[in-house]
Parts: structure tokens; sequence; C-alpha cells
């Protein structure tokens, strides 16, 4: 009986890494406070227990670098995390793809950001077609890097462990961008944040770009392309809370997703597995090099991507199944 490539093999990935993503902080939590209590009640050995819980944490975080070890991504494209769904795939101007000095941008985020991570992240294909031949056997990943918050790369323990030995996974920080681009790196980032995963609401087609600039600024100072990916079905996974919108956009201003979700019903945390989810990859959009770019040309050129992006959305949402869908951009 086959197992890998298979819903089964998937189901496995989805429930390894998704309580990874989302509980990683909560053994931190408890031997602080462990420690607190121990402190209250005068119990030494509650206070021992919890300060080598927080020490072991720490060191994870902090004191330890796991090397990138290719057999766990090799172990990851064979679970296949896109089996998992009705379908999950790359779609769209996938020749066009390049190699090196591209910025490859995901739309939306949603929860789990499905488009990102299975389409992307550990997707066999995106990543033979969007880095250089024979990346994948080096002892350095050297790859197209995807960008995450940088609180959830670097602050959470059990979670940063498996970004470290991924290799791929990176913090999405000014200096990390910086260095990476200089070295003339693919990168991969989801431009719209936590914004988007607040303003997620099942089946409606939204993307938060309006004020996000960085990624054109520092597309100019490098001379990288655009590429923009809209995921179809990412709105589908999971049904969220749509209340209290402006309070929870002032909680995003502390890099905390502000979101209350719901997926399958036999385990809510779980992406809804009926969702069908597109990635549609566009043309790249190619910028000039600037080095000290003005106001108004990043304006420029953020307008040209937002319009790249609706065109992309527009020539695909009929085949998504989607006709008479429309892109909400806030």
């Amino acid at each position: 009986m086959r197992f890998f490539g298979t819903f089964l093999s998937s189901l496995l990935l989805h429930l390894s890494l998704v309580p990874l993503w989302i509980g990683s902080p909560i053994p931190f939590f408890y031997f602080l406070y462990l420690v607190y209590t121990g402190l209250c009640d005068f119990d030494l050995a509650a206070v021992a227990y919890g300060s080598l819980g927080v020490g072991a944490m720490a060191y994870l975080n902090w004191g330890r670098t796991f090397a990138y070890r290719p057999w766990a991504v090799e172990l990851c494209y064979k679970l296949n995390m896109t089996a998992y769904y009705r379908e999950c795939r790359l779609h769209g101007a996938l020749d066009t793809m390049r190699t090196e000095r591209t910025f490859y941008l995901f739309h939306p985020h949603g929860i789990l950001s499905v488009g990102f991570v299975a389409n992307g992240v550990w997707s066999r294909e995106f990543n033979l077609r969007a880095s250089a031949p024979g990346a994948e056997k080096e002892a350095t990943w050297r790859g197209t890097a995807f960008l995450i918050a940088a609180n959830l790369r670097e602050w959470s323990a059990f979670f940063k462990v498996f970004c470290d030995l991924g290799g791929r996974l990176e913090s999405a920080t000014r200096a990390n961008i910086m260095k990476l681009m200089a070295a003339g790196r693919n990168l991969a980032i989801i431009p719209g944040g936590f914004e988007d995963a607040t303003r997620h609401k099942r089946g409606a087609e939204r993307t938060a770009m309006s004020g996000r600039k960085g990624f054109v600024k520092y597309a100019l100072q490098h001379g990288y392309a655009l590429t923009p990916i809209y995921t179809f079905g990412e709105s589908e996974t999971y049904h969220t809370f749509t209340g209290l919108l402006p309070l929870r956009l002032w909680i995003n201003r502390f890099q905390i997703p502000a979101v209350l979700f719901f997926g399958e019903p036999w385990c809510p945390i779980l992406p809804r597995r009926d969702t069908r989810c597109l990635s549609c990859v566009g043309e790249p959009l190619q910028l000039p090099r600037i080095e000290a770019p003005t106001q108004a040309q990043i304006d420029e050129w953020h307008a040209e991507y937002l319009n790249a992006l609706r065109v992309t959305f527009d020539r695909h949402k009929a085949e998504a199944g989607k006709p008479d869908a429309v892109l909400e951009v806030y």
C-alpha cells in the first residue's frame, strides 16, 4: 500500500506543522507560569523545573542554529502537502519563472497561507523552477528564500528548529532582506501579511496592499522583477470571525494576527479538505535599478504592480471557477 503522496501522508504533515505553527510558543509561557507560581507558593521544585524549561526554550530560540538538512526537505516533498486538498497546484505563466533576482509575491495570506506553503515552500515544482539547477543538493540552501514574520521565525522555539532544518524559511527583517538581495537570491513573501489574515472572509477575494510599498523600494534598489501569484481558494480554507475589525487591525500593529478561525469540523485547526487551491503565477514585472528611488517612483511602480496583480487575477479567475469574482484591494 502506497503511503507517500497520499491523503494520509499529507494529513500527517498538516497534523505536524499546523500545531507546531500555532502552538509553538505555548511551552515557553507554560514554563514561565511554573516559575511564577513556584515563587508565589515557595515551591522550589516548580521554580527549578520552570527555569530549566525556560532555559531550554531560550537555547533553542537564540543559543543554537541547526544546519540545513536536505533530507528534511525531501521528506516534506514526499509527504506532499497538496494531496490533502481536493486540488492544490501551481498554474499560470510557469515558463516565465526566473531563478534569480525575482520577488515572488503571494496573495492573499489567508489563515494557513496554503498557496505560499503548499505551492511554494514545500512544492518541488516551484523550487525547481525558481531556483538554480542543483540547489536542492547543496550543503547550504541557495534557492528561493521564503520570508515570514520575524516573531514567528525567531520566537517560537520548535518552529524555529523546523525552519532551520528546512533551510528556506527566513525572517522578513529589513537587514535580512538586504543581505539576501545583495546576493541576488530570489525571495518569496506574502506582502499582505497579518492584515490579510485579519481581513479574511470566507469566499471573499481580497488583499491588503495600499500602504505596503517596502518591497517595491527594495526591488528598485536592486533591480529585481516582481512576480504576482494569486491563490484562488485560499479564502475557502477557513471560516473566520469577521466582527470587531477596527480592534483586530489595531492588534495587528503589534505583529499579532488577530484571527479566530474554524476549518474542518472534526479538527477545527485544519483547513477544509474540499478546497481547490490554484496558485496562479503572473508574468514578471521587471523594475529598473534605482539606488535611491523617490517616493514618486515607488508609488508609480507600486501602481504598476497592482495592475499586474489584477491582470493575473482576471486572466485566471474563470479557470478557478470564479468568473464573476472581483479582487478587493485594501
